[in-house]
Formats: C-alpha cells, sequence, structure tokens
C-alpha cells in the first residue's frame, strides 16, 4: 500500500510500509529443550527456576531418561508459544522474550536518480514487554536500535528497500 504520488509519504504510511515489508510488530522467541541436560543447567545458571518461572528435575533415575527435565510454571504462562505437533513430541517449548516495534521514523530528502526517486528512511527498533525469559539472549532488550533503509517510488507506489 503506498501513495500514487512520487510526493514524500508521511510518516504513518512509511511506518505501515515497513511493518508490513519486515513484519513488524514481530515476537522474539527463542526455543528451550526440556529434556536436554545443557538447556536445564542453562536455566539454573540464569536463575530461572528461583525466580519461579520453571522447575527443574535436578537427578534423573534410569527409567526416566528422555523425559522433560524442565517443566514450566504456572508463573510462566504468558510467556509460553503453543508448540507445533512436532515440538511437542521433541518436547520443545517456546517462550516469549520480547516484542519488537518500529518507533521514530526519519525521512530524509528526496533525490532523483536514473528517473526513479528515493527517499532514505532511519528509524529504531524498540523492544516491549520483555519478559523474564529474555535473559536466556546475549542482548540488551532495553536499549534500542537505530536501523535505515530507502523508499523507492516504482510501479506506482512507495517500496522498503533493505540496505
Amino acid at each position: 500500500m503506498g501513495c500514487q504520488t512520487n510526493q514524500k509519504p508521511d510518516k504513518e504510511t512509511v511506518l505501515k510500509i515497513i511493518n508490513d515489508d519486515l513484519n513488524f510488530p514481530r515476537t522474539i522467541d527463542y526455543e528451550i529443550f526440556c529434556s536436554d541436560p545443557a538447556h536445564a543447567k542453562k536455566l539454573l545458571n540464569l536463575k530461572l527456576d528461583t525466580t519461579g518461572m520453571v522447575t527443574i528435575q535436578k537427578t534423573q533415575k534410569l527409567k526416566d531418561i528422555g523425559s522433560p527435565l524442565i517443566s514450566f510454571t504456572e508463573a510462566a504462562q504468558p510467556y509460553l508459544i503453543q508448540p507445533t505437533e512436532k515440538q511437542r513430541k521433541l518436547d520443545i517449548q517456546k517462550v516469549k522474550i520480547a516484542e519488537e516495534t518500529i518507533d521514530n521514523i526519519k525521512l530524509g530528502n528526496r533525490s532523483e536518480s536514473n528517473g526513479k526517486t528515493s527517499i532514505p528512511v532511519t528509524y529504531t527498533v524498540t523492544c516491549t514487554n520483555i519478559t523474564p525469559f529474555s535473559a536466556l539472549m546475549k542482548r540488551d532488550f532495553f536499549k534500542p536500535i537505530n536501523r535505515s533503509a530507502a523508499l523507492l517510488f516504482t510501479d506506482g507506489k512507495w517500496k522498503l528497500i533493505k540496505p
């Protein structure tokens, strides 16, 4: 969806183009392999058991090998993503980490080259709804990320050109 003219689009139009092309807003998730001792150890090291998100079976009897070491508490329920049948069979649980949204759109000056009109765009990716499971990823979710792209007017509408 774009403008029918190559006049500079408004920020709402640019936000819609970016959201549609780059699938924003989007959920950042993480796969936890519930039967994997390495994942259990990572959750223990991050103290997700003491914060009440997971229960971890620290010892297993021979008959229990292959059954899940990690289970999720009631407190973790809002952060769990419904597993697919395949994930369920493999004891994989996806958890929400945060929501990424686009913010702070700035449009540069229009330029013409080879009969094409383009506009540089900068925007900020910010994270909201950061969950306790964000500790699983080595990223500062509170720090916004600045990105840039360009809009190109082609076939009667603005299109996002990723860098």
